[in-house]
């Protein structure tokens, strides 16, 4: 098994397990109310400003700042 590695870690395209944060708790109850739980997989659609990764049928826009605190484990080679 992988190693978590931070969300802009991955490559575009690659599919990975979220794994936790290190954002506020008002943060993380946002991720989890987008989708972003520890059960769900996660494919990086684009890299930058914003990040956008798709959870199931939907894209999400997140900050490059917010990014790098996702730790997510990658299920392809994707690192």
């Amino acid at each position: 098994m992988s190693l978590p590695v931070s969300l802009e870690q991955l490559t575009v395209g690659a599919l990975a397990r979220f794994h936790g944060t290190d954002l506020d708790p008002e943060a993380c109850h946002q991720l989890r109310s987008l989708g972003l739980t520890t059960e769900c997989q996660l494919r990086l659609c684009k890299k930058g400003e914003p990040c956008i990764v798709q959870v199931r049928s939907t894209r999400i826009g997140i900050s490059q700042e917010v990014a790098r605190r996702i730790m997510v484990v990658p299920l392809t080679s994707g690192v």
